[in-house]
């Protein structure tokens, strides 16, 4: 091990310092001119120019892809096919410029780059994965770009976006990111030497151990908006036990992402959390007994620590069957409608490792459809191979992209990634005005309160 290291290794520090996986997208939509095409071929040739290509199988160095994109996105360069920086350089210098009719979503771009073109790509602790987004006008839809935010989030990717127009939905999408690294670096006139510099130091030779000043800017702080969220957990014998402990595991970590109230009863400064477990043994519909164990409410604890131990010691799993709907109905009328100084944001978080039982589908279907009228911000987390679309999709806010995090197994990466969606998700709550429920939901809210 030892031997190969060296033999990749000569010593000298060169950019970028980490192994890289960089990805440049091309804005070619409808308003594009040759000189603005011009423009971004040369930046890009000019930062391939200055930065060390991998060559070999050597993890050091960069390797490079190139998407071009307009309202859909095409591969131009695979990072497979080039590892020989002179070809790189003569296939760059050949792309071509080319008319289009198209609108800009650059939103879509970004979440094509983080699920195909990293989709196989080099692991390892200290591998960066970034893209480098040209946009030369506005977003065609803000929602596309803030799902891109959480997806880049969750999947490590550092998005810096070249900004040859006015981007207002990603400048301000990307104050979302609590990593600091996402930015948008703007070029007016074709003058990009100081965007060049900013992206090199601060991202592209950015060393973490050793940060320039150069890069330090000041964060905005977030509205002081504050959350009631209740975590729902499937406690039932869908998950092994070995699962349901990295379950715990993600929950206490999850807890990171609230600022928890040091007076819960009387304040109304800080979040709030509770957890319930469901899946209580011998529970069924209609026969009186509570559907849930309720692990803590809004008011028990006053700290992180205190949260942490009591999920780590005493949340023990349950064995029944699953009650999701049931679950959400003895949340929503004793936890949420019990708690004095109930905050502005009320979310629920659902985590669930598989179907509800047959005789709670039902009841899922009308309080899902009630807690979102009420203005809940409902965030499912589907865990194993075993789930229901249709009943996740009644579940979970729209847009679902936003609202439902699917994993394929109980497996710590994955929930590490559900853990980097859903920070800057809650970030996303507090900085917007409240949009639950949704315009598209309203007029069957009306409905369903006219008639309930």
């Amino acid at each position: 091990m030892e031997t190969k290291f060296r033999s990749c290794w000569d010593g000298k520090p060169k950019c970028p310092l980490y192994p890289t996986e960089l990805v440049f997208a091309l804005d070619i939509s409808r308003t594009l001119t040759p000189e603005t095409f011009e423009l971004m071929r040369k930046i890009i040739i000019e930062i391939v120019s200055e930065a060390r290509i991998r060559e070999s199988n050597c993890p050091v160095g960069a390797r490079v892809a190139v998407v071009s994109y307009n309202s859909v996105t095409h591969h131009l360069i695979h990072f497979s096919e080039l590892q020989n920086k002179n070809k790189l350089l003569h296939t760059l210098k050949n792309i071509s410029y080319q008319r289009s009719s198209s609108e800009r979503d650059t939103g879509g771009a970004m979440r094509f780059i983080t699920r195909n073109v990293f989709k196989r790509t080099l692991q390892g602790p200290n591998v960066r994965k970034i893209a480098v987004v040209f946009s030369h006008g506005p977003a065609t839809d803000a929602s596309s770009v803030k799902q891109a935010v959480l997806e880049m989030s969750a999947a490590k990717v550092t998005p810096v976006v070249i900004a040859l127009g006015n981007t207002p939905h990603i400048s301000q999408a990307f104050l979302m990111d609590d990593s600091g690294l996402f930015e948008v670096l703007n070029v007016r006139d074709g003058q990009y030497n100081e965007a060049l510099q900013r992206f090199r130091l601060c991202t592209l030779c950015y060393d973490i151990c050793k940060p320039d000043a150069f890069c330090e800017r000041p964060r905005r702080s977030l509205p002081r908006t504050y959350v009631d969220a209740a975590f729902i957990l499937d406690s039932s014998q869908e998950m092994s036990g070995a699962e349901f402990e990295q379950v715990k595991d993600f929950m206490s970590k999850a807890i990171t992402a609230f600022n928890i109230s040091s007076d819960p009863k009387t304040s109304v400064v800080g979040d709030r959390i509770a957890v319930v477990s469901h899946a209580l043994p011998g529970f069924k519909a209609g026969t009186g007994k509570r559907p849930v164990k309720k692990e803590f409410d809004f008011v028990t604890y006053s700290s992180k620590d205190r949260i942490r131990r009591h999920i780590e010691e005493s949340l023990q799993q349950l064995n029944g069957e699953a009650a999701v709907g049931y679950a959400m109905q003895w949340t929503i009328s004793n936890i949420f409608s019990a708690a004095p100084n109930p905050r502005p944001l009320k979310v629920i978080i659902i985590i669930s490792a598989g179907k509800t039982s047959q005789w709670d589908k039902g009841m899922l279907k009308k309080i899902s459809m009630q807690a979102k009228c009420q203005g809940y911000a409902l965030f499912a987390i589907s865990l194993g191979k075993s789930y229901d679309r249709n009943e996740l999709e009644e579940l979970a806010s729209t847009p679902l992209e936003q609202h439902l995090v699917q994993l394929g197994r109980i497996h710590k990466p994955e929930l590490d990634y559900v853990m980097r969606f859903l920070k800057p998700f809650i970030r996303f709550l507090r900085s917007e005005k409240n949009n639950y429920p949704p315009e598209e939901l309203r007029a069957k809210c009306i409905s369903l309160f006219l008639h309930s």
